[in-house]
């Protein structure tokens, strides 16, 4: 029997467990639970190696679940940290943080490597530490201005640093401030420091800085800066201007006082004291200077007199206190000085005589005089028997040719004068010129234009030593051709024959014996003929206006006289009555002609087409009879109506012919209805004319 045999063919996979998990920072340091610690935006480089284990581990970065990105694992053999002496296969795997930011701190990252199910994964966790700057620095207590010679507490707060910061302060050029001991917060992210200032007036507008810094990095340090606001009263002090020497001031000087105040807050009111009375700048002033300006801290002595010397001081206020300053003493000087203008030209031939006065105002009155010469030779001093002195005044006659040092004949004579007060600082000038061209005229205005002239006015300028004229030359502006010249030895000039309507540049020369002056120019032009034609127009014009007007008055009031005195004659012949006063409504015995009960209007105010309302009287209705007329003299017709009393049962009177068919007549021929009655009769005469040609008439 034969037996068989089975044989089977098993593959047997050992799983080998990782042996050890290990990191290192990018110095190959072995890096246990905390890396770091780093600055901000430090680059990290974190390598993880898994020894061991088969199949060969697969090693990963995460944060939490989220699995970080890494670079590629690298593969190699090296001895195990556990097992010294056996080399095993090592994956490496790389982790690159960019750049931390304040969120990494503390922040937990986990290398993971397994390689089977079968065998437990190897974890390592480390945790990032970082150093941090402040965040924050504030200082408290500032909120309100503080008060000189009054402490207050300042508190200096410090947040986000880590480790927590050292506090610091400053008072810029103040030893006011004294520090505190810093105390940090249970959290370790907050300091709190303190200081006690006890403040002064020069501490006002100083800067008190507080400054936060890491211990541990130099350059991570925040700062919180204030300006110190501190309330005082104000500190006073009167003083002259810098520029005035106290030990010389000369009376008709200007002397300034500044008063130096230094308050907070600003004064409003600030006061000057002449020997404790207050300077107001009023006539009560006067005796001190011409001008005494009080203009708020200065104070301005302009040309003062010896009753200015005294004591002054300025008062000033402020909300908080009024101080008044210690005095300042002005003592004031009276040597000589120049009465008139200090340099003065004068121009002379050499063999011309001059006189030159030299004056000065002095105290005492006393005053020594002498007299040099500067010329580019040197200095010369004259002799005293060449000029006379009197008092405040000393005259010399100088004529080049006799005191000129040597041959230059020109320069600058000057005079110096002394007294017990001093000697005068700065001479009286005299500037000794050759004759010369003379200087260019000044101001030249036109002051009069026709169609036809020019009227020019200067004012001279220097005549270099001697007479000079003046010369117009005028050009046609368009053509710069001269159509005139004028010459006169006086600067007003008058252009005639020019053209009417053109434009001209007109010069003004000034000319000696010696030469010609630059010219002034200026643009003038000549009236159009048609202005004047215009104007002479309008006069025309005004005058026939005048005359019609005067004519349509005159043929008005005519018309109405002969209407009133045909009408009142008619009335008297018809009547056999007294007298009736048409113009003023009144009967020849005053009495008042009383107007119709009836009437609602006056009849002035009744037009043409109204006649169906017409007015009544006493006696009854009044008719209107209508007269037309026009003179000859003038082109205005003119109609009146007149309003006359019906007698009682009587519905119309009788009319003329006239009247039925209205047609111009004079008004002397208009005849009137006799009417007789025993009662008061109402006239009104309402005449309307009619403008003809367009004619103005009151």
């Amino acid at each position: 029997m034969t037996s068989q045999t089975m044989m089977s063919l098993l593959q047997l996979t050992v799983h080998e467990e990782i042996q050890d998990l290990e990191v290192f920072d990018a110095y190959g340091t072995m890096i246990g639970k905390v890396v770091g610690p780093y600055k901000l935006l430090s680059r990290v480089m974190l390598s993880c190696r898994a020894y061991g284990g088969h199949p060969p581990p697969v090693v990963r970065w995460m944060d939490g679940d989220r699995i970080l990105e890494t670079s590629s694992a690298q593969h190699y053999s090296a001895q195990s940290p556990s097992e010294r002496g056996e080399a095993v296969r090592v994956v490496d795997v790389t982790l690159h943080l960019p750049g931390l930011q304040r969120k990494d701190n503390g922040r937990d990252i986990k290398c993971v490597a397994s390689n089977t199910n079968l065998t437990q994964e190897k974890v390592r966790v480390v945790t990032i530490d970082m150093y941090l700057p402040p965040l924050e620095v504030t200082v408290d207590g500032l909120d309100a201005p503080l008060r000189a010679g009054i402490e207050a507490i300042l508190m200096c707060r410090s947040v986000g640093s880590l480790p927590t910061a050292t506090l610091s302060w400053r008072l810029h050029g103040s030893s006011s401030l004294m520090p505190l001991p810093a105390q940090s917060s249970l959290d370790q992210n907050t300091t709190i420091g303190r200081g006690r200032l006890l403040p002064t007036p020069r501490d006002n507008g100083r800067a008190l800085t507080c400054t936060a810094s890491n211990p541990k990095v130099k350059e991570y340090s925040l700062n919180s800066t204030h300006t110190l606001q501190v309330l005082f009263a104000p500190e006073v002090s009167v003083r002259l201007a810098p520029a005035l020497d106290p030990d010389n001031i000369w009376e008709k000087a200007d002397v300034y006082f500044e008063c130096v105040i230094q308050a907070n807050p600003k004064e409003t009111r600030v006061i000057w004291l002449h020997e404790g009375r207050e300077l107001r700048g009023d006539s009560d002033d006067a005796m001190m200077a011409d001008h005494v300006l009080v203009q708020g801290q200065n104070l301005v002595l302009q040309r003062v007199t010896r009753h200015a010397q005294g004591r002054y001081q300025c008062r000033v206020t402020n909300t908080i206190d009024t101080v008044t300053s210690s005095a300042t003493t002005l003592n004031v000087m009276f040597a000589p000085e120049c009465k008139k203008p200090r340099n003065e030209t004068v121009s002379v031939t050499p063999n011309e005589e001059v006189k030159l006065n030299c004056l000065v105002e002095a105290n005492p009155p006393d005053v020594t005089f002498v007299w040099k010469i500067n010329s580019s030779r040197g200095v010369k001093e004259l002799d005293s028997s060449s000029y006379s002195s009197r008092s405040r005044s000393s005259t010399l006659v100088y004529r080049p040719s006799t005191h000129a040092h040597g041959t230059d004949h020109y320069g600058v004579v000057f005079c110096l004068g002394s007294n017990k007060a001093g000697k005068q600082r700065l001479p009286c000038m005299f500037v000794i010129s050759p004759a010369g061209p003379p200087e260019k005229p000044k101001s030249c205005t036109l002051v009069n234009q026709s169609p036809t002239s020019l009227v020019v006015t200067c004012q001279p300028g220097h005549d270099g030593g001697l007479d000079q004229h003046f010369i117009a030359t005028v050009e046609d502006a368009a053509t710069r051709r001269v159509v005139a010249n004028v010459t006169s030895t006086s600067p007003d000039l008058t252009v005639e024959g020019l053209a009417p309507g053109r434009d001209y540049l007109v010069k003004v020369t000034a000319v000696n014996q010696k030469g010609r002056s630059s010219p002034f120019t200026l643009e003038g032009f000549a009236l159009k003929v048609a202005e004047n034609k215009i104007n002479n127009s309008s006069s025309g014009e005004s005058s026939s206006l005048l005359v019609m007007f005067i004519a349509v008055v005159v043929g008005f009031v005519f018309i109405l006289t002969i209407l009133a005195l045909a009408t009142r004659a008619r009335l008297r012949h018809r009547r056999g009555h007294p007298e009736v006063n048409v113009d003023k409504n009144k009967l020849s015995t005053g009495d008042e002609a009383p107007l119709s009960p009836s009437t609602n209007a006056s009849l002035d105010e009744i037009g043409d087409g109204e006649m169906l309302h017409t007015p009544e009287s006493h006696t009854g209705p009044l008719e209107t009879l209508e007269i037309t007329a026009q003179t000859p003299e003038s082109p205005v017709s003119c109609s009146s109506r007149t309003y006359v009393p019906v007698p009682t049962g009587s519905s119309t009177l009788p009319r003329p012919q006239s009247q039925m068919n209205p047609r111009p007549q004079p008004l002397h021929s208009v005849d009137l209805p006799h009417v007789t009655s025993n009662n008061h009769k109402y006239y009104t005469l309402k005449i309307n004319c009619t403008r003809q040609n367009n004619e103005s008439f009151v």
